[in-house]
């Protein structure tokens, strides 16, 4: 039988495989609303059933948590599986290549017991996966940050944090960063690792562990300097009910800076964010 780490990476190209498949059959039509509340595509509903059932055909039991269907168990213990099968479904219903599939297995309930990761854009042809101890890699290439003189941060825009990221932005394009809103935080916090960007920064408590669970080990592992906090605890808890706030960067030096930049945008930097953010 495959390990974990190829396990999860079968996983994720399958579901990958099954939202480009529904493209032509329509793939882009809403299809009610997933577990997590958000509007659920007929890709993201192809992706999910695709991961399914290749993680089924290898794991004799395990623990699933996941956009769509929620939390669910097959079997008698096992590992976690968190699972996003669609992520950048706005992106993908547009036509525009930025999304993926990302795919995470944890020996545990935080987001620290995970081990094995995979994140998976199929129309880029880009393959981020990691395994805790071993690495992160990017088709077949081993990858560590490396910082550069003109950094370049991606913000996460969820209209959840209204206009705030935004305020962010403006004021961190003022202060000399690049500033990108790609639109799938999986493989915007995947690229700190392989260098397309320098940072990633999300720090509103409304990301899901569904979304980050993959990346984060993936750019733990090639190095970068992260922050990690959840709602409901710390570390965040594998639950489709916890929200997070990250922040990941190529340097410690650009954390400090990228937290000076956030309290002079908004009036609290990444540490405060908890205690302004979960009390509106």
């Amino acid at each position: 039988m495959p390990d974990l780490t190829e396990i999860v990476r079968k996983a994720a190209r399958a579901g990958a495989r099954a939202a480009l498949g529904e493209v032509k059959r329509g793939g882009g039509e809403e299809a009610g609303r997933g577990k997590g509340g958000d509007v659920s595509l007929r890709g993201d509903l192809a992706a999910e059933w695709a991961v399914v059932e290749e993680l089924k055909r290898w794991l004799p039991s395990f623990k699933l948590v996941t956009e769509e269907a929620g939390e669910l168990s097959f079997g008698q213990g096992g590992p976690v599986v968190v699972v996003d099968p669609l992520d950048g479904s706005r992106n993908y219903k547009r036509g525009i290549p930025f999304f993926s599939t990302a795919v995470a297995a944890a020996v545990g309930p935080t987001i620290d017991d995970v081990v094995a990761a995979a994140v998976y854009a199929p129309l880029l042809d880009l393959e981020f996966y990691a395994e805790r101890g071993n690495g992160a890699f990017l088709n077949g290439r081993k990858l560590s940050v490396k910082p550069s003189e003109q950094p370049v941060v991606a913000v996460n825009a969820t209209p959840k944090a209204s206009f705030l990221p935004h305020s962010l932005a403006l004021i961190l394009s003022t202060e000399g960063f690049v500033v990108r809103m790609l639109g799938a935080a999986s493989l915007e916090l995947a690229f700190v690792a392989s260098g397309g960007v320098d940072a990633y920064i999300d720090p509103w408590f409304a990301v899901r562990v569904v979304d980050l669970a993959a990346s984060l080990l993936v750019v733990k592992e090639a190095g970068a300097f992260v922050k990690v906090e959840g709602r409901l605890g710390d570390p965040p808890l594998l639950s489709l009910d916890e929200r997070m706030a990250v922040l990941a960067a190529s340097a410690e030096e650009l954390v400090a800076k990228l937290d000076r930049a956030m309290g002079k945008a908004l009036g609290f930097g990444f540490s405060e964010a908890r205690n302004f953010l979960m009390a509106r």
